[in-house]
C-alpha cells in the first residue's frame, strides 16, 4: 500500500506503527508488523485472531482497502466495484455502520457491536474491542 493508504489504514483502525516496524493496537498490544518494501510501498502484516465454537467461525478483522463487490459473469468476465477504505464497514445483519475495531466477523459476515453481542459469543482474540470515534471524543 502507499504511504497515504497506510496512514488511512492506521487511523481508521486506531493503530500505531512504531519506528521498529511493530504495529500496535490502541492499548499497546502488538498485533502486526509494517515494513517498507523495495519499491517504496508499505506492507502491513496483521494478526487477525479467531476461534471456532460449534458451527460458528469467529475472527477479529482489521479492515483494509478492498473492492466493494466482485461478480463473475456467466461468460467468465469479472466485474469489480469501487474501492472501500478501512473506515467503510457496514454490518451485514442490520446495515449499521461498524465503528468498533477490530471488527467481529462471524461465518464471514461483519457484525456491529449490537448484532455481535446478540450472539452471546466471546470477542475473538486478546485485543478488546474499542470504538475509535468514542476514543476521539474522549480525547485519546
Amino acid at each position: 500500500m502507499t504511504e497515504e493508504q497506510l496512514d488511512c489504514f492506521l487511523v481508521s483502525n486506531g493503530l500505531h506503527a512504531e519506528s521498529n516496524g511493530a504495529l500496535l493496537a490502541p492499548e499497546g498490544e502488538k498485533m502486526g508488523t509494517v515494513a517498507l518494501v523495495d519499491d517504496g510501498t508499505f506492507l502491513a502484516l496483521v494478526c487477525e485472531e479467531g476461534y471456532r465454537q460449534g458451527e460458528d467461525e469467529v475472527r477479529a478483522w482489521w479492515p483494509e482497502f478492498r473492492a466493494a463487490w466482485m461478480i463473475v459473469t456467466p461468460d467468465g468476465e469479472t466485474e469489480i466495484g469501487d474501492t472501500l477504505g478501512p473506515d467503510e464497514v457496514v454490518c451485514d445483519v442490520c446495515n449499521a455502520e461498524v465503528t468498533i475495531r477490530p471488527v467481529p466477523v462471524v461465518n464471514g459476515y461483519a457484525r456491529c457491536a449490537r448484532c455481535f453481542g446478540d450472539l452471546g459469543l466471546p470477542f475473538p482474540g486478546h485485543i478488546e474491542p474499542y470504538d475509535p470515534a468514542e476514543a476521539l471524543e474522549a480525547g485519546g
